[in-house]
């Protein structure tokens, strides 16, 4: 049995005798209507939290109950606070409406305005072509070209460090295992200007 078959069981159960259970009882009626009585508080939890069962807490016992009026009541609550959020978008897009309505009637169209627009028009094509002309001498830009500087130099300093590096195990090599510089040099294909870095 799938999970909302099993609320649909439960709530059967409340709508059929229009009574209030303790959770005990509710397990041992579910049970006989082929609920398991381990998953009945779980679903009877979730019936509550959907608003459509109610509990109350009396001395040390919690009591449950649900009756068929009710669950249309909370329909219709769910209805009426839809309608007044309707109500109140309805009114605000009247709003803007209006608002719209009255600024376009403000804006009357006059040669003042008509000027004003084309100038506006005009500046916003000149600041086009502006920031397309800077694009293009960005690679001319100072800033540009210092990043660039800067970066040719750690390149530069990498590759003397790297040269140094290598040079300093090839010595290595040539010095402790009696080894010929030509013959290293050759195995591990270094170029006889390796060391000539400008």
């Amino acid at each position: 049995m799938s999970s909302d078959e099993k609320r649909v069981k439960i709530l059967e159960l409340f709508h059929e005798t229009k009574d209030f259970f303790q959770l005990k009882e509710i397990e041992k009626l579910a049970s006989k209507k082929g609920v398991v009585e381990k998953t009945v508080k779980e679903i009877l939890l979730s019936l509550v939290a959907d608003g459509l069962v109610q509990s109350d807490k009396i001395g040390a016992s919690n009591f449950f109950w649900s009756f068929p009026s009710a669950q249309g009541a909370t329909l219709r609550n769910k209805i009426n606070a839809a309608q007044q959020e309707h109500d109140g978008l309805g009114a605000k897009i009247q709003e803007c409406q209006e608002a719209i309505i009255k600024e376009q009637q403000s804006r009357v169209d006059s040669v003042e305005r008509q000027t004003s627009l084309q100038e506006f028009q005009s500046l916003q094509e000149e600041l086009a072509a502006l920031q397309s002309e800077l694009r293009a001498y960005g690679r001319c830009d100072p800033e540009h070209l210092a990043q660039k500087n800067r970066a040719i130099f750690l390149a530069k300093e990498a590759t003397l460090r790297w040269t140094d590096n290598t040079v300093i195990a090839r010595d290595h090599f040539v010095r402790n295992f009696a080894l010929n510089l030509d013959e290293v040099n050759q195995h591990f294909s270094i170029p006889i200007d390796f060391e000539d870095i400008e």
